[in-house]
C-alpha cells in the first residue's frame, strides 16, 4: 500500500509542477487589440487616416510654417483600460524637417525633429464614444465625448 502511494505521488507531482495559472490578462492594450488582439486594427488604421488627411488639409496655413515646416504625421497610438472599454492616453507623433543648400559648396544641409503630441482626452471616455466622434465630418476639430477639446486643440501646444 505504502508502495502504491509512494508511486502515485511520483507521477503526480512532477505534473503538478508543470501545472500553471493562466496569466492574468493586461490591464492597459493599444486601441487596435481591443477588445481582442488586432480586433480593432482596420478601424483605428481609418481614424488615423482620417486624421492624418485633416492634418494635411490644415498644415500650410497653421503648424508647417515654422522652423521644420516639412511636417508629417507619422503615428498615432492610443491605450485602453481594458477593465473599463475607455480610453487612457492617445499620443500623435509628427517628425518635421528642414533642409537647405550650402550656395559656395553644394552641399545639402539637413535637420529633424520629432513631436511627441499627447491629446487631451477626457476622463473614462469609451472606445466607442471615440470612435463615434471621429465619424465626424472634420474629425481634427471634432470636440471629443465630455469635453472642450479637439485633437487638434492638442496640437496647438505641442507643434
Amino acid at each position: 500500500m505504502l508502495r502504491n502511494t509512494l508511486a502515485a505521488a511520483l507521477l503526480v507531482l512532477p505534473l503538478a509542477a508543470f501545472a500553471q495559472t493562466p496569466p492574468a490578462a493586461d490591464r492597459y492594450v493599444d486601441i487596435v487589440n481591443w477588445p481582442t488582439a488586432e480586433a480593432s486594427l482596420d478601424r483605428f488604421a481609418g481614424v488615423e487616416a482620417t486624421l492624418n488627411g485633416g492634418f494635411d488639409k490644415i498644415c500650410g496655413d497653421t503648424f508647417c510654417e515654422g522652423e521644420f515646416h516639412n511636417l508629417r504625421p507619422m503615428q498615432l497610438t492610443c491605450s485602453v483600460d481594458a477593465t473599463k472599454s475607455s480610453m487612457k492616453q492617445c499620443v500623435w507623433t509628427f517628425a518635421g524637417t528642414t533642409a537647405s543648400v550650402v550656395t559656395k559648396s553644394g552641399a545639402v544641409q539637413a535637420a529633424g525633429k520629432l513631436y511627441k503630441c499627447k491629446i487631451r482626452l477626457p476622463k473614462d471616455m469609451l472606445v466607442e464614444q471615440f470612435y463615434e466622434a471621429m465619424k465626424a465630418d472634420d474629425a481634427l476639430n471634432a470636440k471629443l465625448p465630455g469635453s472642450r477639446n479637439s485633437v487638434y486643440d492638442s496640437l496647438v501646444g505641442c507643434l
